[in-house]
Formats: structure tokens, C-alpha cells, sequence
């Protein structure tokens, strides 16, 4: 009797715990309140589908920047998109046509073609004349309006800093800025031997935004890179694809095209296109997605992993234009911060001194400088992959 007595109190906890209403395991995650930043290229467009397409993403708004092609058509992409996808009821601004300092490149071109989406906005042209062009205003009304909302930033970061310097108490009302760009090590993804495009293109501004003290979550290139697509995500896109799956799918193929590159699965490292020696890749188009895989994270920030860091960037045109530089450690951040002459005296005080303190010492150096963003270098690719084409395919 006893051991049945036992039994059916089991039974009933059991009960208890495994009975409770579905809802409480699968309930949706709550609303993301979005406004997204873009300079509207091939893979700016499919972070943006792929938010259109998540009930979870509130998108507020969308400001237009220029980086990948230029600011009026990456508007027109922008409205290209919505019309697609039926939403036109967001509002798309009008931003910045160049860089802080720098002269606007046109370089864009190469790998998303002139007009941003391979002619697919060339051949949809809109009328841009009712469109707002005060995207820093744009920006500071919407943190009032919604504070705690996420900009997620895919492009140059011209707008934002635009914003930060004009109105930096609104602006640090916004819950985070997720951004796609920099690299702890550039491979192949990059402008330069030492750079990725969006730093490269206006890193006065990212300076700006680094420089702020706001809440900056970089997604790198490092991490975009894991995140790919081939010949058979596509073909799904282009057969069973939602409407703007479908959009997509001969866009990413031309994208795949221009690029000349893909990822060896294996290694995860570029390899050119036609290079197919050893025999161990399968696809003609394995392309990374830099962009959306910074549109998930800004829904699911538990697929990939923040790492406190202190990160600058080189400002100066030339060879080191827009490289990112990532202190990780200790000794890496020091090293960023203090010249070689302090650095040099604190050794030798170190190793003559008994009662030097060298912990204070390293704190109060760090302490000049503090972590200014948190970096993600690694992410759960497959999970990532597979929400976007959850949400692009049907």
C-alpha cells in the first residue's frame, strides 16, 4: 500500500508538471520592436524579408543609407520590398547620401549591381518624392515613441551617428544597437586585406558610434560568415519560396555570381568559385549571409555568443581604412591603450619595485578606456540558416 501510495503521489506531480496548458511551452516570444538602418543590397534585402516574415518583428520603420548603392535607390529597394510583402504601411526615410568625412564609393556596384538589387529596383522604380529625409530625426522621434526598441544597423553607420551627435539624450533611449560589421580577422570577406565594407565605407561614423557609450552589439563578419546558403536553398526559394522568397531567389543567384567567392563548408574559409580541385565542394553558389544572420540574432540573440570587448577602428583613407581592431583579453585591450613607453616603465617597476601594484596599475589603464561593445564571433549557424529559410519558404 505504501509503495501505491507513493506511486500516485508521483503520478500526480507528474501530472502537475506535464499538464500544464501548451501555450506555456510554446508560446511566441514576444514583440521585437525593430527599426532597421540599410543601405538596401542583395543581402541587406534578405534581412529584411527575412524580418518582414517573422510575426515576432515590429518593424517601426526603415532609413535608408547610402553604402552598397546609393541612398535613392536603396530607398526604392526598400519600398521594392514592402510592396512585395504587402506592408507598405511602414515608413521608409530618406538618409545620408555620403559619409561623415569621406567621399561616397561606388564600389557597391561590383557585387550588388547599380542599382543595389541586380535590376530587380531598376525595373520597379518608385516615386521617392514623398519620402521624409530627416532620418536623424526620424530616428530620435522613434526612440521617444518606443523606448527600449532595437536599431538594427546594416549598412554604414552614417545615419546613427548623424543621430548620436545631433540628439545623443533620445538616442540612448534605444533598448541596443545591433550592427552588422567589422572583423576580428578578416578572410576573404573584406574591402581591404584588413577591412569589411561597412566600417570601410564611412569609419568616421562608426567611430561616432563606438565612441558613444550606447549599447552596441557588433555582429562581425567572423560570424556571418558561418552562415550560408547553396544551390538547393535557393532552388527551394525559387519553387516553394513565399512571395519575397521568390523575389529573392535569381537576386542571391546573381549576388552568388558577382562575388566570385563561396565557403568550403569544411574550414568555413573562402575559396574562389572556380576553384574545385579538391573535389569537396558540391555547390556552384554557397554564399554567406552577412545581414540576415544580424537580423535573426536581433530576434534571437541566444543563437550566438557576446564577448565584452573594446574595439576601434582605423579612420584615416588608405590601406587600413575601416579596419576594426577587437581587444578580447586583458592583455589585448592594455596593449590598445597604453603607448610602449608606459608600458616599458611599468615592467621595469614591476620586476624592481616590491611593492609596485601591478593589478591597480592594469585596472586604472583599462579604466581610461572601457569595453565599448559586445562582440559576436560565433553563432549557431545551422540554426540560424534554418530560421531564415523557415521564414522564406513555405
Amino acid at each position: 500500500m505504501r509503495r501505491l501510495a507513493q506511486f500516485l503521489t508521483l503520478s500526480v506531480l507528474f501530472f502537475s508538471v506535464f499538464s500544464q496548458p501548451i501555450d506555456r511551452v510554446t508560446a511566441k516570444a514576444a514583440p521585437v520592436n525593430i527599426v532597421i538602418d540599410a543601405d538596401t543590397g542583395v543581402d541587406d534585402a534578405a534581412a529584411i524579408a527575412y524580418l518582414l516574415s517573422s510575426p515576432q518583428a515590429n518593424i517601426l520603420g526603415i532609413t535608408a543609407v547610402a553604402g552598397n548603392t546609393t541612398v535613392e535607390n536603396a530607398a526604392n529597394n526598400d519600398l521594392l520590398l514592402l510592396d512585395v510583402a504587402h506592408r507598405t504601411s511602414i515608413p521608409v526615410v530618406i538618409g545620408a547620401s555620403a559619409p561623415l568625412v569621406l567621399p561616397a564609393s561606388l564600389q557597391g556596384m561590383f557585387v550588388h549591381g547599380p542599382d543595389g538589387l541586380w535590376y530587380a529596383g531598376m525595373s520597379s522604380p518608385h516615386d521617392l518624392s514623398g519620402l521624409r529625409t530627416d532620418a536623424p530625426e526620424f530616428l530620435r522621434d522613434t526612440a521617444v515613441a518606443h523606448p527600449g526598441a532595437t536599431l538594427l544597423a546594416l549598412g554604414p553607420l552614417t545615419n546613427i551617428a548623424h543621430a548620436i551627435q545631433l540628439y545623443p539624450s533620445q538616442m540612448a533611449l534605444y533598448g541596443q544597437i545591433i550592427w552588422m560589421g567589422g572583423a576580428h580577422v578578416v578572410q576573404g570577406d573584406g574591402n581591404t586585406p584588413v577591412s569589411v565594407f561597412n566600417p570601410w565605407f564611412d569609419p568616421d561614423a562608426a567611430q561616432v558610434v563606438l565612441s558613444s557609450g550606447l549599447p552596441l552589439v557588433m555582429v562581425t563578419a567572423d560570424a556571418g560568415r558561418t552562415v550560408t546558403i547553396g544551390d538547393q536553398q535557393i532552388k527551394s526559394m525559387t519553387q516553394r519560396g513565399t512571395a519575397l522568397g521568390k523575389f529573392l531567389a535569381p537576386i542571391l543567384t546573381a549576388y552568388a555570381t558577382a562575388t566570385g567567392q563561396t565557403v568550403d563548408s569544411s574550414t568555413n574559409k573562402f575559396m574562389s568559385a572556380h576553384d574545385n580541385r579538391d573535389g569537396r565542394r558540391r555547390n556552384t553558389f554557397t554564399i554567406p549571409l552577412y545581414d540576415p544572420t544580424a537580423a535573426v540574432l536581433a530576434l534571437h540573440p541566444e543563437l550566438g555568443t557576446q564577448q565584452s570587448s573594446l574595439v576601434m577602428v582605423q579612420t584615416p583613407d588608405g590601406v587600413t581604412r575601416g579596419q576594426t581592431v577587437i581587444g578580447l583579453t586583458v592583455s589585448e585591450k592594455v596593449l590598445m591603450i597604453a603607448p610602449d613607453s608606459e608600458l616599458s616603465n611599468i615592467a621595469t617597476q614591476a620586476f624592481s619595485d616590491p611593492n609596485f601594484d601591478l593589478t591597480t596599475t592594469i585596472g586604472n589603464i583599462l579604466a581610461r578606456q572601457p569595453d565599448n561593445a559586445n562582440v559576436i564571433l560565433t553563432v549557431r549557424s545551422d540554426a540560424i540558416q534554418r530560421s531564415i529559410m523557415d521564414a522564406l519558404v513555405r
